[in-house]
């Protein structure tokens, strides 16, 4: 049933390969702790899908303390639970699994002028291929507001003169403009990197020429500027919109699905707020 619910997303749904396998992950958990705790195996028919109880969803989920983690589990439970009723005709769970409120905390961005300060203290120039990739990296992470995932995924293929295509999630594709010094930092890098991986595409990889993983983006990231690498996502909008970007334009390269996703990062932290305040309120 797994096997199926997972073939329908990629090839109907077209899901991306990192929600497949959060998908696959997070169904997997929760079998084995209905068969350590409860003696079935809720994947094995969709009979034994239905077996399943508030009370043991809810064992399950308090096992996780951070919200966003439950709230993903409870997404995979109901998006299974949605294909046996809607694509298999099938009758379902006999309740409505709900999912935990997330905390709305506000993205954090670092200061602008630290964040170019930490930039500029990157090596200018370097013969080593780590620390060029390292710097360019780092950059287009900044420079162009990608995921982790989406740069582990570039391809050469996607690098287009002074545009980059990205494939990001839901498999909807982007197009992101270069400013001309990460153009050439681009072009300086490729120019090594064809000659030390020839045997594939992948535009990041380690010195021994295999592809770069997303943990190794983020071990990079906060070896060069101790911070991690959705920081700089962050910062590209935030300083973006600070600059007076229309919201529209920032959603589209973010990639965002919903306007409101985009808005968050027009909120002022907590410091901003009382500056302001002790500025302008008459009585300050």
């Amino acid at each position: 049933m797994l096997e199926e619910f997972l073939q329908y997303m990629a090839g109907v749904k077209r899901a991306s390969p990192h929600t497949l396998a959060a998908y696959r992950r997070d169904l997997e958990q929760w079998r084995d702790f209905c068969q350590r705790w409860h003696g079935f195996d809720p994947l094995e028919s969709p009979e034994a899908w239905r077996k399943t109880t508030p009370a043991q969803l809810r064992a399950w989920l308090s096992l996780y303390a951070r919200p966003t983690t439950r709230a993903r589990k409870v997404a995979a439970i109901r998006r299974l639970n949605r294909y046996l009723r809607q694509v298999r005709g099938m009758e379902g769970l006999s309740f409505q699994p709900r999912s935990p409120k997330r905390p709305s905390n506000l993205p954090k961005a670092l200061p602008e002028t630290q964040l170019l300060a930490l930039l500029d203290a990157l090596p200018q120039d370097t013969d080593d291929f780590s620390t060029l990739r390292d710097k360019l990296l780092i950059e287009l992470l900044y420079g162009c507001g990608l995921r982790r995932s989406e740069a582990t995924a570039l391809r050469l293929s996607q690098v287009h003169g002074d545009t980059l295509h990205i494939l990001g999630k839901g498999n909807k594709w982007r197009i992101l403009p270069l400013y001309p010094r990460l153009q050439a930092l681009l072009e300086a890098y490729i120019a090594v990197r064809r000659a030390l991986a020839p045997q594939h595409d992948f535009l990041f990889c380690t010195k021994k020429g295999t592809p770069l993983y997303p943990e190794a983006v983020y071990r990079i990231v906060r070896r060069w500027l101790g911070t991690h690498p959705h920081a700089l996502r962050h910062s590209f909008a935030t300083h973006l919109l600070r600059r007076g970007a229309n919201v529209q334009a920032v959603r589209d390269l973010l990639g965002h699905e919903s306007l409101a996703t985009t808005q968050k990062y027009l909120a002022l932290s907590p410091s901003e707020l009382k500056a302001a305040y002790k500025k302008f309120h008459p009585r300050a």
